[in-house]
């Protein structure tokens, strides 16, 4: 079945704090289309999954994969070169690993005669929040999501209801909603409520996976979190001034997170 996907952002995530100047990103189009790298490896033992596209030609449109790059990650004196599958989507995998914390990892990229590069560092993350959540009718509830600890975080629950009797037609019975905890973000203002609330049965089943921000990962998700709310699509015509921690031609981001994960099965309220 489809999985509907739903994006919740806090009253204490993406907004500008009130010591900082807000910044203007004109939308204009770039003279040379640029490399857009979507990738976040995990201290999970798995293939991780590196994506090179282009930048959507207009909104709503769909982007453009990258394919025959050759993309390689460093750490130390071991090298891995991905693989692209299938051949031509501009998904690259790694074999399967995991990524250690206190190491230096190196993303590099070479495509159409060009070198891009990246680097990260993993940082720790802190033990998930108790599970909350809250009625919103008779027979459903909705996530009730808190703080999660000191540092900045986002938390993606994986919601399960086709085993319930509520999961009847077409509707699709799975969702996956991501809550983001920035930190140090002035609450005083929240996004517009314009995204799906997925409401649940009792008997649901869901997985939460807490991911580590770093510093730079952050502000890169502030960017990204207030295009795709206010624009609809982060990646349609590109903010002049995007935080990446990619090398000169190419945006988006290469990030290292440490996962933490449980599962949960919502019981009714009483």
């Amino acid at each position: 079945m489809t999985t509907a996907k739903a994006f919740i952002i806090l009253c204490l995530t993406i907004v500008l704090t009130s010591c900082e100047e807000a910044i203007n990103w004109p939308l204009q189009p770039q003279n040379e289309p640029l490399l857009v790298v979507e990738a976040v490896l995990t201290n999970e033992f798995k293939r991780h999954t590196v994506k090179l596209s282009r930048p959507y030609p207009q909104q709503g449109g769909t982007a453009e994969p990258v394919s025959g790059a050759v993309v390689r990650l460093y750490t130390g004196s071991s090298t891995e070169t991905l693989t692209e599958e299938p051949p031509g989507s501009g998904l690259y995998l790694t074999d399967s690993l995991r990524i250690v914390s206190n190491r230096l990892y190196t993303l590099v990229i070479d495509y159409g005669g060009q070198t891009y590069f990246a680097t990260d560092v993993q940082e720790p993350v802190e033990p998930l929040p108790p599970f909350k959540y809250r009625p919103a009718s008779d027979s459903t509830y909705v996530l009730a999501p808190e703080a999660s600890g000191d540092k900045a975080n986002y938390i993606v629950h994986r919601i399960d209801w086709q085993a319930t009797g509520f999961c009847t037609g077409s509707r699709p019975c799975q969702a996956e909603v991501v809550v983001y905890d920035l930190k140090n973000i002035d609450v005083q203002a929240q996004f517009p409520p314009d995204q799906e609330v997925v409401a649940f049965p009792a008997g649901s089943t869901i997985i939460r996976q807490k991911y580590s921000v770093s510093e730079a990962y952050r502000a890169y998700l502030r960017g990204m979190l207030s295009e795709t709310t206010w624009r609809g699509g982060f990646f349609d015509t590109y903010p002049a001034n995007p935080a990446t921690n990619l090398s000169a031609g190419a945006t988006g981001f290469f990030a290292l997170s440490t996962v933490v994960a449980d599962t949960v099965v919502v019981t009714p309220l009483n």
